[in-house]
């Protein structure tokens, strides 16, 4: 409650002091004694009784009303006493629950010992409790480099008496480790004593952030020194304030000139034209937080050459976001625009050739919509290159041929492998054309699969093969018949000159006309055999064969007993090549019949053909009396005998021959296939 102010006055006035108090008692008794005497002596001198009683009540009265005096004035006295004491006690609850809950360290020492820590600086000087620090000597926790310097500020403190300022010191924890804080301490009276109040922060965090900022700083300038890319920094004017040294390499400026360029002589016209459309120039309008923007400028290089520069721009924001300018990073990208050029003259130069093309040509996503037509192709379906691109197929032909599109389409698509296939479609006339589609697959570098294809239009060819079989279809009937014709011809001759043999009586005009009628039955064999077989060009020399030679033996044999034997591989050659060997075949057979057996009644021949690599090999043999000594083709007179060397000639052929204990033989080797002039 408070206390009224004339009271206050009263108090102020008198004091809590007990000394204060006797001196206006003795004042107050003084007073009562001079004044009650006076007035008592004025009142009742004449009547000495009446003084005397008053006399004795005036002091009764005294002593009662200082009494109630003195009870007031004491019961005032213990009620501030008691008030002062609770403000005491109260401040120093306060006082405490402030250095307990201070943020800081704070300590007291004499300047030998610590005498108090609050539980912030046990924490600091990682004690389980403040009793863990007081007691303890100061330099306990002082590290040997700086305890010079603490115990010239401890003795600034208790013996000079004066504050010491704020500073930056390391200190050792129980643990050992080291801390770097912040010390300021003041003059401290303790019990009468000389003493010191220390307050201490711990700075380390903020030492390590500031270390890290620092290296970081370092970092990234020498990052941004060194950095490829050239790194330009503006202010909020667009005055540049920093250029990366990269500027020298890429524009032949030093960083001091680059610096002092403006950013409207260092770029072409249409460059600055594009940065003045999205860099602020207008200082009251505000820029977004979040500003970022790439764009493709030309700078000018020092020779006065120009360069191409991808940019990515940023504005700089300081911590209350205020606007402070803008960054730009900036890489040469010279070489991809020649590339893009190049790219571009090589896309206009495909352009052409696929419209050059006669074929018609499609690219297909895979959805099998059309991404690329040719003008072939828009000409071939009556539809304009912009109604066809992102069309499908069934768009423009019936469902079940563009479902056979789609199919070929999705072979190409999982196996990845081209296709070649026959297909029809109905163009916009109505017409049904065939088609030869080769599709591929490609992938770009995203990974997205196209299907490309190349169609030719297959229906004029089509056409003219249908009538190129039924013509060929024709001749091989007319050949046929031809060869049919031949044989018969030839088979009419050879019985003519079997008739007339049979007319003659001169066994010499009989052999020689018999040999002269199988001559002509070995080339109406020919013709049989091309009759026969689905080849009108080629024969086939082992089955020809296979009927020649027992024909050739028996007709020659006569009463003997002649064996016969083959052995005959695989061999096709050209008509022209098959009448030369049925011929010489004949002689050398009708050569080992006459001469070979001329002299035995029994006897044994064999033909074989055999294969090797590029040759073939013909060879007649039988076990007769062999070769007369000094026997050559060449220098035998006999018409089948040069009828032999002749024909192996034609066949560019070669003939060998021998004789060994059981017999004779001679081998014609030749190439079947013909070679090239």
């Amino acid at each position: 409650m408070p206390i009224p102010e004339p009271t206050s006055r009263l108090s102020r006035w008198l004091g809590p002091m007990p000394i204060r108090v006797a001196l206006l008692y003795a004042l107050f008794g003084l007073v009562w004694i001079l004044g009650s005497d006076n007035l008592a002596d004025a009142l009742f001198r004449h009547d000495p009784d009446i003084l005397l009683r008053v006399s004795s009540l005036k002091g009764f009265f005294f002593v009662g009303l200082t009494s109630v005096l003195l009870y007031t004035l004491l019961r005032r006295y213990d009620d501030a006493y008691r008030h002062k004491e609770q403000e005491l006690r109260d401040s120093e609850e306060r006082h405490r629950l402030v250095v307990e809950y201070a943020p800081d360290a704070i300590l007291i020492h004499d300047g030998v010992r610590f005498l108090y820590a609050n539980p912030e600086a046990a924490k600091l000087f990682g004690a389980p409790s403040p009793q863990a620090i007081e007691g303890r000597e100061i330099m306990d926790f002082v590290d040997g480099e700086v305890q010079t310097s603490v115990r010239e500020r401890i003795r600034q403190n208790i013996i000079e008496r004066v504050p010491a300022l704020l500073r930056e010191q390391r200190y050792r924890r129980l643990d050992g480790g080291m801390i770097e804080a912040e010390v300021a301490a003041v003059p401290f009276d303790i019990n009468g004593g000389p003493g010191a109040l220390v307050f201490m922060r711990d700075v380390g965090p903020r030492k390590a952030a500031e270390r890290s900022l620092r290296r970081s700083e370092r970092q990234y300038r020498l990052l941004a020194d060194n950095a490829h890319d050239l790194i330009n920094i503006f202010d909020e004017n667009l005055d540049l304030t920093y250029v990366s040294p990269s500027v020298t390499r890429l524009l032949g400026f030093s960083v001091a000139e680059a610096l002092a360029r403006p950013l409207d002589v260092g770029l072409t016209p249409d460059s600055v034209r594009r940065v003045a459309e999205i860099i602020r120039l207008d200082p009251t309008k505000s820029v977004d937080s979040n500003f970022v923007r790439k764009l493709e400028i030309e700078a000018y290089r020092r020779d006065g050459s120009t360069v191409w520069l991808e940019s990515m721009i940023r504005g700089v924001f300081d911590q209350s976001g205020a606007f402070r300018g803008y960054i730009a990073v900036s890489r040469d990208i010279s070489d991809r625009k020649r590339a893009e050029t190049e790219l571009e003259l090589s896309r206009q130069f495909s352009t052409l050739i696929l419209e050059a093309i006669p074929d018609p040509v499609f690219v297909k996503d895979s959805a099998h919509r059309f991404v690329l037509a040719n003008e072939a192709l828009c000409a071939m379906l009556g539809q304009p290159a912009e109604a066809l691109i992102g069309k499908s197929d069934e768009d423009f032909v019936p469902m079940e041929q563009a479902a056979v599109f789609v199919e070929r389409d999705n072979i190409v698509l999982e196996t990845g492998q081209p296709d070649l296939y026959e297909e029809y479609l109905t163009d916009a006339t109505g017409q049904v054309r065939t088609l030869l589609t080769r599709k591929g697959l490609f992938i770009d570098h995203r990974g997205q699969r196209f299907i490309v294809g190349v169609i030719r239009d297959m229906t004029a060819e089509r056409i003219r093969e249908r009538e190129l079989r039924d013509s060929l279809a024709e001749k091989e009937v007319l050949l046929k018949e031809v060869h049919h014709r031949v044989k018969n011809n030839l088979q009419i001759i050879s019985s003519l000159l079997f008739l007339q043999k049979d007319a003659m009586s001169d066994p010499v005009l009989q052999g020689a006309l018999e040999e002269s009628r199988n001559r002509i039955a070995s080339m109406a064999l020919i013709h049989e055999e091309l009759y026969r077989s689905g080849d009108l060009a080629r024969v086939d020399i082992k089955e020809y064969l296979e009927r020649l030679a027992p024909k050739v033996v028996h007709a020659l044999r006569g009463a003997k007993s002649v064996g016969f034997a083959l052995s005959l591989a695989d061999c096709r050659v050209s008509v022209d090549k098959a009448i030369p060997i049925g011929l010489i075949v004949n002689e050398l057979l009708t050569n080992a019949v006459k001469h070979g057996l001329a002299s035995r009644d029994t006897g044994a021949i064999g033909v074989r053909l055999e294969r090797d690599g590029g040759l073939a090999h013909i060879t007649v043999e039988d076990d007769g009396a062999g070769l007369p000594s000094g026997f050559h083709p060449d220098a035998t007179r006999t018409l089948g005998m040069q009828l032999v060397v002749q024909l192996t000639r034609q066949l560019r052929g070669t003939l060998s021959f021998g004789s060994s204990g059981e017999g004779a033989f001679f081998r014609l080797s030749f190439a079947p296939e013909d070679s090239p002039a």
